[in-house]
């Protein structure tokens, strides 16, 4: 096995992003979840109320809830 470097590795998914970046059932692509996460703090709050809304708007896109948990998967 060929030994990668974080840099080496993340070069190699980048080639394949536009492949997963469609929205399939949801709102949102995975590009834009991707640069929400690197937001911090207030440049975060902004962003997703310039275009979701609010959290709720962005849950509805997730098909999520932002109060419910999730179900167990060992039950």
């Amino acid at each position: 096995m060929g030994d990668l470097t974080n840099s080496d590795f993340y070069a190699k998914n980048q080639s394949n992003a536009g492949s997963s970046n469609h929205e399939g059932d949801f709102g949102v692509s995975v590009m834009e979840l991707r640069g929400l996460m690197e937001l911090r703090g207030g440049e975060a709050v902004v962003k997703i109320q310039d275009d979701y809304g609010d959290m709720d708007g962005l849950c509805q896109r997730l098909k999520t809830s932002p109060t419910e948990e999730l179900m167990s998967w060992n039950t």
